[in-house]
């Protein structure tokens, strides 16, 4: 078990040599010097692919075998891991591998055990593979039966449901005078997709006006009010106005609501399901932890009230001050009349 996690490590490892490398899609790469008893790329792509116990390169005494490179390839990220999915990547890979294994003998060699700190780096590894067990631990009993996942379909149809939906293509144009222009070519025998290339303004223009499937709540309300009133195959009578200028609408599809079948979702919601309840699991057992460790957090500083002033303090036999009065302002003298 604990060789399977210092695998993953010398993976990771290699993993993170990779992002220095160039991507072979760009055709840029440069062949590799040829690596000790290493079997070509082609080797790894074809010869060996249906046996991952087949040893690809030996370096020393230690050997790299096809389900080490596969693993490499399966931790890169989506993107690379397709540039480096094929002959020339296999290869790319296989000969990083051989370069850690020969840094692996050269550290051997130079004795860096006894180097500071690297004590304490070994420590710092052999602690995190004994959290990632502990993890895997709490989180092995969680399961997820094709009755769960039934039970979560038929209880949350709301999840799954499809609304109703149309296919719409249109003409937009500013104003009443190209409006005009486009009703009378209409009539006069020119097809809608044609009138959109020659007079709309949308960018959908270049596709005839088709603006493809949408439900609603995805257009502005007067479009959509518009367009879901509209039969298949029909082309509003009068132009629609909205904020962008006065659009013809023609609808060419409908899809009525619909909800997704439970085969068709299933795989998703089993795995929703088992992240909630590892989630919580995970969150359980933390909360057990806690209660049975308990931990203080001693770095974050305190809030201090602010100190108050002090009073003064009366001595002895002095006279408190009697508080002077306002000055009251004397009513003026009434004016005598005249």
């Amino acid at each position: 078990m604990f060789m399977k996690a210092f695998r993953k490590i010398f993976a990771a490892v290699i993993v993170l040599s990779f992002l220095a490398l160039p991507a072979f899609a760009a055709g840029e790469s440069k062949s590799a010097d040829p690596a000790p008893e290493a079997m070509s790329g082609e080797a790894v792509t074809q010869q060996s692919v249906e046996d991952p116990e087949r040893v690809m390169a030996r370096v020393g005494d230690a050997e790299i075998k096809l389900k080490d490179v596969r693993e490499v390839l399966g931790r890169l990220d989506p993107q690379r891991a397709a540039m480096y999915d094929n002959e020339m990547g296999h290869r790319a890979i296989l000969e990083e591998m051989i370069n850690m294994e020969l840094f692996l003998i050269l550290g051997r060699e130079l004795e860096v055990e006894k180097d500071p700190g690297f004590a304490e780096m070994l420590e710092s590894v052999r602690e995190d593979i004994i959290r990632r067990f502990a993890i895997e631990r709490v989180l092995k009993d969680v399961k997820v039966t094709s009755e769960d996942v039934a039970a979560y379909y038929e209880k949350n149809p709301e999840q799954f449901r499809i609304p109703e939906s149309v296919r719409a293509s249109h003409i937009l144009v500013s104003g009443d005078v190209e409006m005009k222009k486009v009703q009378d070519d209409l009539k006069a025998g020119m097809s809608f997709e044609d009138a959109a290339k020659k007079y709309s303004t949308c960018p959908s223009k270049e596709q005839g006006g088709d603006l493809g499937f949408f439900s609603k709540g995805q257009m502005v309300p007067e479009f959509e009010e518009a367009a879901f009133a509209l039969k298949t195959g029909d082309v509003s009578s009068e132009p629609v106005k909205t904020q962008f200028g006065l659009h013809l609408i023609k609808v060419a599809e409908r899809k009525e609501a619909s909800v997704r079948p439970l085969d068709e979702v299933k795989a998703e919601v089993r795995e929703a399901l088992e992240n909630d309840r590892k989630g919580r699991a995970y969150q359980d057992e933390l909360a057990r932890l806690r209660q049975k460790h308990p931990v203080e957090i001693t770095g974050e500083k305190k809030e201090t009230a602010p100190e108050k002033e002090p009073a003064s303090e009366e001595k002895p036999g002095e006279d408190k001050e009697e508080p002077k009065e306002e000055p009251k302002e004397e009513p003026k003298e009434q004016e005598k009349k005249n």
